[in-house]
């Protein structure tokens, strides 16, 4: 009895394999009749899907300086939003780059602002140095950035420049890098309450206090002495003379070697003759006398 139930059994398994193999096969053979059915649709999702959001990238390397025009950046969709970034291309075209963009680099406001309207402009070697000027000491006022001047020293008799008055040029073909509060950036027109413009006393040359020198390195110690021992002035060259200094670089940050100027070549008086001497021995001494006129 045990033996025919066993067999039944073993019967029965046989069968329902067969049948779950003939359904596999029949539902494989469905599949393979439909290749493009399930490949197709999640192409087609994907080429559908847009980002709610675009932020501006640059199409190629940019170096610092830069004026950014509508052939050098992309507007690209983008996954996230970007903090300062820019969403129109007409925000950023004429702005000028302060630092330097790989290509494929998202486009940023901290990437325009300027972070010293000063220490840019210095050249190597150099450093810029403020002096205190008013209108007469700066050339009545008109000297505007990127004009090129002289240094004129002048001092009173004193021990140091042995009870002399003189006048000096201490430095040649200085650059001025700021003057008062202009320091070469565009200043907005003001205007009145009936929108017309109004001068800007504040910002005139002619009430500046301060001048800023772009001066070689080793002649700072002389401009200072200069400033703290006597008067300066500050003298404007003209273009003609200025190109002519570029072209002679090389000479550029050598001393000056003017001769000073003393208060005889002002006043043409001479100095008077040396007063005669006689002298006088008695015994192992010597006595001076001094004949006068």
């Amino acid at each position: 009895m045990q033996a025919r139930t066993l067999k039944i059994i073993a019967a029965l398994l046989i069968i329902g394999a067969i049948i779950m193999g003939v359904i596999g096969y029949k539902i494989s053979q469905q599949d393979a009749s439909q290749p493009g059915s399930v490949a197709t649709a999640p192409q087609a999702d994907a080429s559908s899907f847009t980002y709610a959001q675009k932020t501006i990238i640059s199409n190629q390397d940019l170096s610092k300086g830069s004026v950014i025009n509508a052939e050098q950046v992309d507007l690209v969709p983008y996954p996230q939003s970007i903090e300062g970034g820019f969403s129109k291309v007409t925000d950023i075209v004429g702005k000028t780059l302060q630092t330097d963009l790989r290509k494929g680099d998202v486009l940023r406001l901290v990437h325009f602002e300027k972070r010293s309207l000063l220490a840019d402009d210095v050249n190597p070697g150099y450093r810029a140095i403020a002096v205190k000027v008013d209108e007469v000491v700066g050339t009545g006022g008109f000297l505007q950035p990127g004009d090129y001047v002289d240094v004129i020293y002048t001092t009173r008799p004193n021990k140091e420049n042995y009870n002399k008055s003189l006048a000096r040029r201490v430095l040649s073909n200085v650059r001025l890098l700021a003057y008062g509060n202009d320091i070469g950036e565009a200043i907005p027109q003001i205007t009145d309450e009936k929108g017309k413009p109004k001068t800007a006393d504040k910002d005139s040359g002619k009430r500046s206090r301060s001048a800023v020198l772009e001066v070689a390195i080793e002649q700072i110690n002389t401009l200072v002495l200069a400033e703290n021992s006597g008067n300066i002035r500050l003298v404007a060259i003209g273009e003609s003379d200025v190109q002519l200094a570029k072209a002679n670089a090389e000479d550029a940050t050598k001393t000056i070697e003017d001769d000073p100027t003393l208060m005889r070549s002002v006043t043409g008086l001479k100095p008077p003759p040396a007063p005669k001497s006689i002298y006088v021995y008695s015994g192992d001494s010597v006595e001076t006398i001094r004949v006068t006129k």
